[in-house]
C-alpha cells in the first residue's frame, strides 16, 4: 500500500516535470507523501514554463478529500519562490491539491496528493449477504454454457510458442474476444489473464505476447461483444451509439448490468487459459490498470484459481463513495439522482472492494 501510493503521488509531479507544454507544479512536503491523521502537509505551487522555468503567475487552488468534500480555496503569487499552502485531514484518506493559472487565455492544472494514514481507510462499500449465493449461481449459469473456444492460429513472433485469435461462449449468446499466446517448450509454466482498461476498441496481441516471451501462458481480452480485431472505425460508430455508456447499461438490476457479462466473460476466459497443457496447474496472476485493475481485484476475489493479481490505478471501486462525501471510482455509477433506489442497491453486487474483500493469496 506505501509503495503504490508513493508511486501515484511521485507520478504526479514527474508527470508535471517532464511536460512539454507550460504546467502548474505541486509537490507535497514529503517525498513518499504519507502523513498520520492530525499533521500539517505543505504544498509548494509553481508555475513552470515549457522549459521548466519559474513563471511570476496567480495560482488559484483547492484543497478536497480527494476532489468531494472541500476544506479550502484561494489563490497564491507564485514566481522564481514558490507559493506554499497547508492543509490536514482529521480521519485516514487523501488530501487532493488542484491548482491551476490561466496561460495565454488557456487554463493549466496541476495536482498533488498526500495520504492520511491510508492503510486505515475503510470503503464505503455495503455488502450484500447474498452477494456469494448471487456470484455463484451466475457462474452455474455461465458452467451450463459450452465453452465453443474458436481459435485461429497466427504467426508466433520471436520468443512466442504459439499465437491464436480466440472467441469463446459467454452467457446470454454473447462471446468474449481476445488473444492467446504460449511460451516456447512444454511448460510447466505461469499463467497471467490481462484485462484491457475502459473504452470501446479492438485489441492488437501485443500484450499477450509480451507476456509469453516472459515464458508465461498468457492472454488479454477485451469486455464487449465483438471480434478484438474489429475495425477502428466500427469501434468508433459503437463507441459513439450503443455502447456510449456502456459501463451503466442495464445498471437498474443486476442480472442485466454490462458488467455481469464482463465478469462472467472474465472467468470463461480463465476456464480457457487454465486448460492449456503448459499451465502449471498453481500460478494464475490477473492484471491490468483502471477498468482492468477494478476487474483483476474482481476476479481474485470470484475465481479460486487465481493465486496473485497486480492491479494498476483500479476502477470500479468504491461506488457508493459520492453518498458518503468520499469519491467513488470509475464509472461513478451511481447517479446523484437515483430516486427509485435501483441502482443503489445493485451497485454493491459489482463493487471491487466486495471481491477484493474474499481473495487471500496467503492459502495459496
Amino acid at each position: 500500500m506505501r509503495l503504490l501510493l508513493a508511486a501515484v503521488l511521485v507520478t504526479i509531479v514527474v508527470s508535471a516535470a517532464f511536460a512539454a507544454d507550460p504546467v502548474v507544479d505541486v509537490v507535497q512536503d514529503r517525498e513518499d507523501g504519507l502523513y498520520t491523521c492530525g499533521d500539517q502537509a505543505t504544498f509548494s505551487l509553481r508555475l513552470l514554463d515549457a522549459e521548466g522555468n519559474p513563471q511570476e503567475a496567480t495560482v488559484a487552488y483547492t484543497l478536497t478529500l480527494d476532489g468531494a468534500e472541500q476544506f479550502d480555496a484561494g489563490e497564491v503569487q507564485v514566481g522564481a519562490e514558490p507559493g506554499k499552502i497547508a492543509g490536514t485531514l482529521d480521519r485516514p484518506g487523501v488530501l487532493r491539491c488542484t491548482a491551476w493559472a490561466e496561460v495565454d487565455g488557456k487554463r493549466v492544472y496541476g495536482f498533488g496528493g498526500a495520504a492520511f494514514d491510508p492503510e486505515q481507510i475503510e470503503p464505503t462499500a455495503p455488502h450484500p449477504d447474498d452477494f456469494d449465493e448471487f456470484w455463484a449461481a451466475q457462474k452455474a449459469l455461465l458452467a451450463e454454457v459450452p465453452m465453443d473456444a474458436q481459435l485461429e492460429e497466427r504467426d508466433a513472433p520471436a520468443g512466442v510458442g504459439a499465437l491464436y485469435k480466440v472467441s469463446l461462449a459467454n452467457v446470454d449468446g454473447r462471446r468474449v474476444y481476445g488473444w492467446l499466446a504460449l511460451p516456447e517448450g512444454d511448460g510447466p509454466a505461469p499463467a497471467v489473464m490481462s484485462f484491457t482498461a475502459a473504452g470501446v476498441s479492438g485489441a492488437t496481441a501485443r500484450t499477450a505476447q509480451a507476456w509469453a516471451q516472459r515464458g508465461f501462458v498468457s492472454m488479454h481480452i477485451i469486455h464487449h461483444n465483438f471480434d478484438v480485431e474489429t475495425p477502428a472505425e466500427e469501434a468508433a460508430a459503437l463507441k459513439a451509439g450503443e455502447l456510449a455508456t456502456y459501463y451503466r447499461d442495464g445498471a437498474d438490476s443486476r442480472d442485466t448490468y454490462y458488467f455481469r457479462y464482463v465478469v462472467l466473460g472474465c472467468v470463461r476466459a480463465i476456464d480457457l487459459l487454465t486448460s492449456q497443457p503448459q499451465w502449471d496447474g498453481e500460478h494464475l496472476v490477473v492484471t491490468g490498470s483502471s477498468q482492468g485493475g477494478g476487474l483483476s481485484l474482481c476476479l481474485a476475489g470470484l475465481d479460486d484459481r487465481v493465486s496473485a493479481l497486480a492491479a494498476n490505478v483500479p476502477a470500479l471501486c468504491d461506488h457508493t463513495g459520492l453518498q458518503q462525501n468520499r469519491p467513488s471510482g470509475w464509472p461513478r455509477l451511481i447517479p446523484a439522482d437515483d430516486p427509485s433506489g435501483q441502482i443503489t442497491q445493485v451497485a454493491p453486487y459489482f463493487d471491487a472492494v466486495n471481491f477484493a474483500r474474499r481473495f487471500e493469496p496467503a492459502r495459496r
